[in-house]
């Protein structure tokens, strides 16, 4: 069974870059997420991991994104997670190596993304 999933990579401001996870994330893909996360970090740009859109989490996704949440956390931020992340890492007993930030779409990252398609909204 394949597992739907998109993780989208863009420009957030002028000095970071904002992942977006949606779908289902487990060991089927698990490689896919690993490998963005790798790419972040090695970018060493201040980095929005938005979790949002993720509707299904299991042991190794949610593992995969605590292990990047402490010794990254200078740099990369975890923010909206959807209820279901919420759950898993709760699951997991991982709540206390969280710091969710939570707040609504940051406008520079609209304005980054219409300056990169040219002033239109890329679909």
């Amino acid at each position: 069974m394949y597992v739907m999933h998109v993780i989208e990579v863009r420009e957030w401001s002028e000095a970071g870059v904002l992942a977006e996870l949606r779908g289902e994330f487990d060991g089927h893909n698990l490689g896919d997420l690993h490998h963005t996360l790798d790419s972040l970090v090695a970018l060493r740009r201040p980095t929005m991991v938005d979790l949002s859109g993720v509707t299904f989490l299991d042991v190794g996704a949610t593992r995969e994104l605590t292990v990047r949440s402490r010794p990254y956390a200078h740099h990369l931020t975890f923010r909206n997670p959807s209820p279901q992340v919420r759950a898993s890492v709760a699951a997991c007993g991982f709540e206390e190596w969280f710091h969710f930030r939570s707040d609504p779409e940051d406008a520079s990252c609209r304005r980054a993304h219409l300056q990169k398609s040219g002033g239109r909204m890329a679909s």
